[in-house]
This record gives C-alpha cells, sequence and structure tokens, in this order.
C-alpha cells in the first residue's frame, strides 16, 4: 500500500463498470469507476516512461524514501521482509484538515510473468497485524495493485489500481479532492524520483528484464 486516497467503503473489486477518465496532464491518466457492490469509487493511474523494472521496483521497495514522492505520506517502514517477493509494510499518512490522519498496515507480493515479463505487486491491508496508534485511524481494508508492462523501445507502462475504506466519516468535498489530485501527484512524483541515480542504475537479480 503506498498511497491513501479517501473515499467511501468497498469489499470487492469493481468487475463490470466502466473506467471514466478525471484527469489527464502530463502523459498521466487518472480514472475511476464504481464498485459493483458499494457506492464507491475504485481509482486507477496510468502513465508511461523509459526506464527499466528494476528501476521502478526498487524505487517502491525502497519504503524510506516513499514520503518524497508518495502523496501525503508521512512515513513507510517494512515490518518484516519474508523474501524478495513478499513483505509486510506500515504507512502512515497526513490526512488534510478535519480528517485524522492513518496509518495501514498491508501484506505485499511481487509476482513476475515469465514470458510477458509484466510485474505486479500486490498489496491488502492487515488491520490487526500490530496494535493500533492512538494518534492514527487504522484503515480497516485496502487493496493496491502496480503493474510494470514492458512496452517497444524501452518504454514501461505504468499502472496503479487502488480501492480501499479509510474508515470514519470522510467529507464529500475531501473524497472526490483526493480520489483525482492523489493518484495524479504520486505517478507524478514517480516519474521524477525514477531519474535519481540510485533508480536509474538499479539492477535487481531476481527481475527479468525483457
Amino acid at each position: 500500500m503506498f498511497y491513501i486516497a479517501f473515499a467511501g467503503p468497498s469489499p470487492v473489486i469493481a468487475q463490470n463498470s466502466v473506467w471514466r477518465c478525471v484527469k489527464q496532464a502530463d502523459n498521466i491518466r487518472v480514472y475511476s469507476r464504481k464498485s459493483d457492490s458499494a457506492n464507491y469509487r475504485i481509482i486507477k493511474a496510468t502513465t508511461r516512461l523509459k526506464t527499466t523494472l528494476s528501476s521502478l521496483v526498487m524505487l517502491l521497495i525502497d519504503s524510506p524514501n516513499h514520503k518524497n514522492w508518495v502523496f501525503m505520506n508521512r512515513k513507510s517502514v517494512i515490518l518484516e521482509k519474508k523474501s524478495p517477493y513478499s513483505w509486510i509494510l506500515y504507512n502512515q499518512t497526513n490526512a488534510l484538515w478535519p480528517v485524522s490522519d492513518r496509518d495501514v498496515i498491508s501484506s505485499a507480493f511481487l509476482m513476475q510473468d515469465s514470458v510477458s515479463k509484466v510485474v505486479t505487486i500486490r498489496g491488502e491491508a492487515m488491520p490487526k497485524y500490530r496494535p493500533t496508534d492512538p494518534d492514527y485511524v487504522r484503515i480497516p481494508f485496502a487493496r493496491s495493485q502496480w503493474r510494470f508492462i514492458p512496452l517497444h523501445d524501452g518504454m514501461v507502462e505504468v499502472e496503479f489500481t487502488l480501492e480501499l475504506d479509510v474508515g470514519g466519516k470522510i467529507p464529500q468535498w475531501l473524497a472526490n479532492l483526493t480520489a483525482t489530485k492523489g493518484p495524479y501527484q504520486t505517478i507524478r512524483g514517480l516519474r521524477k524520483e525514477i531519474l535519481r541515480k540510485k533508480y536509474r542504475d538499479a539492477c535487481l537479480p531476481y527481475i527479468k528484464e525483457p
């Protein structure tokens, strides 16, 4: 889990509703759609850039640096790393007034298709993994997915999808604001941060380039 959008509850990802583009700028597109089972918007953001799969994975697993590019992120820590493909992540988020700050603990799983070389990183909230902090509202439900899709000429399509219930009551104006601004700013930050040398030169042995 890398970014928190303030929206209403949803138990499952929508399957039949149609994506609607809500923002397009700087080679970034943000889409939303309603859940099939709740009055809830699921968010997707996409972009294309010239980079490597290792660079993108390195950026995402470098949790202490999330605060420099992930929207509203205050702190990210890997609590447990089971393998390069599985870890437990803790995030704290600075919410906009008048909403209380949130935190979330999520399990993350990385996989790569052996044929297409597409990398997928999925996260799911684990609200009871650790006792709650009285200074934060624990997010009870969240699912996220990053997909890095190799294209031609060294280009990669980046796709980020998020659905969650942040808990508590959220003003509608704030839900509308962050649903568009949050994923856009996160992808915009990713595009800038990926240019840093430690990511640009990354070579992870468990990631196969096309």
